[in-house]
């Protein structure tokens, strides 16, 4: 259901745009869990790598990083003896159990064609005592008053067609009550993006890698499509991003 490719031409620069947004509030969580030297931990979905360099800093020669991801390409640079990446599938593909400190991913959830097997895999894999972190969006409804462009209605049709669940967010902390954790929150972040900065960056390779699909939708025309790219461009332009969902629990101690 991944609707983005990562053999794109596109995708080391988006995946690039979307650490640089969305690290500083995955790492503020992930130090409110009490990561600390020592720690096993599991990412699944690493992207680029940004936030594997940074749980290998934090939990240092003395701890371990397990780093999977479906396409692995953008992670073979990485050279950390702390870290081992795994090419692998979280619904079908077995995880060690009862191992991690920390079981984490962001953005993966939401795609997978099974995602309560994939959540129930995660807490398999934590240790008892352990955290396990999940972030996904959710897409709010359209506000009428507020005016957006065209082709990013376009987008959310075309994502919803593969069959992403755009509201997924904000079931994760029901999600991780019903897989039996303890100490259950969410917390919802939503940022504003202005015109050439990051986060309209993102949106613009988001666009660029789904212009076929999205002008094949019938919602936009070609000029239209240029002309919204382009107002990513006006600092003065403002697009209200998905929330960002946080939510977290501890496996029960026995």
């Amino acid at each position: 259901m991944y609707v983005f490719d990562n053999a794109a031409p596109q995708a080391p620069a988006r995946l690039r745009a979307l650490a640089e947004v969305f690290d500083p509030g995955t790492i503020r969580q992930l130090d409110a869990r009490g990561i600390a030297e020592g720690w096993r931990c599991l990412e699944v979905g690493g992207g680029m790598g940004t936030m594997t360099k940074w749980l290998s800093a934090r939990v240092g020669p003395d701890g371990s990083v397990l780093t999977t991801d479906i396409d692995t390409r953008h992670l073979e640079s990485l050279s950390l003896v702390n870290v081992e990446i795994r090419h692998h599938d979280v619904v079908e593909d077995a995880l060690p159990t009862e191992s991690f400190d920390l079981a984490y991913t962001r953005l993966v959830l939401e795609h997978v064609r099974d995602p309560a097997r994939a959540l129930a895999n995660m807490v398999q894999a934590a240790k008892p005592g352990g955290w396990v972190v999940i972030e996904d969006f959710e897409l709010a409804p359209i506000d009428p008053d507020t005016e957006v462009p065209k082709t990013f209605v376009a987008m959310r049709q075309v994502i919803a067609s593969v069959g992403v669940d755009q509201r997924f967010g904000r079931s994760l902390s029901r999600r991780l009550r019903s897989c039996g954790l303890e100490d259950v929150m969410a917390e919802g972040r939503v940022l504003l993006w202005s015109g050439s900065t990051a986060g309209t960056t993102l949106m613009r390779l988001n666009a660029e890698q789904l212009r076929d699909r999205i002008l094949a939708t019938g919602l936009v025309t070609a000029d239209q499509y240029a002309a919204d790219l382009r107002r990513l461009e006006d600092e003065a332009f403002e697009l209200r991003a998905p929330t960002l969902w946080t939510a977290w629990g501890r496996r029960p101690a026995r």
